[in-house]
C-alpha cells in the first residue's frame, strides 16, 4: 500500500511528489486542467501544481505560508485571492484515506445489494448528493422498507485504486448503515485486487470516523481548485462525543452574514 498508493497518485497528479523541495513548498507548472490548481501533502512531502500562467501568483501566495497555514481554510482563501479573477474557486483540505486487504475491518453486510440500473436510475442524487457519479458508477444500496436509505458508489479508476463515496439519508446518520455500505464496497474493491480509498474533510467527524474504524490510514492532505463561486464549507458535522452539549464559539451578532444558501 505505501508503494501502491502513492504511485498511482502521481500519474493522477500528472507529477512527481519527490518533486517536492526540502523546507519550502514547491509550486510547479503544470498543463493539466482538471483540477488546474492541485496542492498535496503527505506529511514529508509539499508540492502544488497549476496552470504554468499561475505559477509566479500562486507561487507568492505558498512562500508566504508555512505549510499548516497552506493546509487549512486559510489557506484555501488566500488561494482564492488569485484563483477567484481566473474563474475559479478553491476546496480543501480533504483527507484521503486508504486500506489493502491486510487493513480493510469492513466486511459483507446481507442487507447490502449491488444496484442495477433500474435502481440507479431511481435514485435521487439531490439528496444522495456524494454519490452522483453517472452510469459508470457501481452502487451498494441499502433499503429500509423499500426506500433507499444508505447509499455507496465505487469510482472505478483505471489503475490500483478505487475510491468510495458514501451518504445516508439524515434520519438514520449514526445508525450503522453507512459501515454497512461502505464495508460491502470495499470488500468488493478488494476482491478485485485493488486498494480502497475514501476521502473527507476535517470537520466531517463521522465520515473521518467512519473511515478509521475500517482500518483505513489517512496518507494524503490535499487542496484543489473548483470552479467558481467560492464554496464555503459547513458547520462541524457530529459530535466529540455522544451527549456532549454543543454551542457556537460566536454570538449571533457574528456570523458571516455575507454567506448565500446553497440553491440561492
Amino acid at each position: 500500500m505505501q508503494d501502491t498508493f502513492p504511485h498511482w497518485f502521481e500519474r493522477k497528479l500528472g507529477v512527481c511528489l519527490d518533486l517536492a523541495g526540502q523546507g519550502a513548498v514547491e509550486v510547479v507548472g503544470c498543463d493539466r486542467e482538471t483540477p488546474p490548481l492541485w496542492a498535496v501533502t503527505d506529511g514529508r512531502r509539499d508540492l502544488v501544481t497549476c496552470l504554468p500562467a499561475w505559477r509566479e501568483s500562486i507561487g507568492q501566495v505558498v512562500a508566504g505560508l508555512t505549510r499548516d497555514e497552506l493546509f487549512s481554510f486559510f489557506g484555501v482563501a488566500e488561494l482564492a485571492r488569485v484563483l477567484l479573477p481566473e474563474g475559479s474557486g478553491c476546496w480543501g483540505p480533504a483527507l484521503y484515506y486508504v486500506a489493502d486487504e491486510a487493513a480493510f475491518r469492513g466486511r459483507w453486510d446481507e442487507r447490502v445489494t449491488q444496484l442495477s440500473p433500474e435502481q440507479v436510475a431511481e435514485i435521487d442524487f439531490d439528496l444522495f448528493w456524494h454519490c452522483a457519479q453517472g452510469p459508470e458508477g457501481t452502487y451498494f444500496g441499502l433499503y429500509d422498507e423499500g426506500r433507499l436509505a444508505a447509499l455507496a458508489v465505487l469510482r472505478m479508476d483505471e489503475g490500483e485504486v478505487w475510491e468510495v463515496g458514501v451518504d445516508v439519508v439524515p434520519e438514520a446518520k449514526g445508525s450503522g448503515l453507512g459501515r454497512a455500505v461502505v464495508g460491502s464496497a470495499g470488500r468488493f474493491v478488494l476482491e478485485h485486487g485493488r486498494l480502497v480509498l475514501a476521502t473527507t474533510a476535517p470537520w466531517n467527524l463521522p465520515s473521518a470516523r467512519l473511515m478509521r474504524s475500517l482500518g483505513m490510514r489517512h496518507l494524503l492532505t490535499d487542496l484543489r481548485a473548483l470552479p467558481a463561486p467560492f464554496q464555503v464549507p459547513p458547520q462541524m458535522l457530529g459530535s466529540p462525543a455522544p451527549g456532549v452539549e454543543l454551542r457556537q464559539y460566536y454570538p449571533d451578532w457574528a456570523m458571516n452574514r455575507s454567506i448565500l444558501p446553497k440553491d440561492g
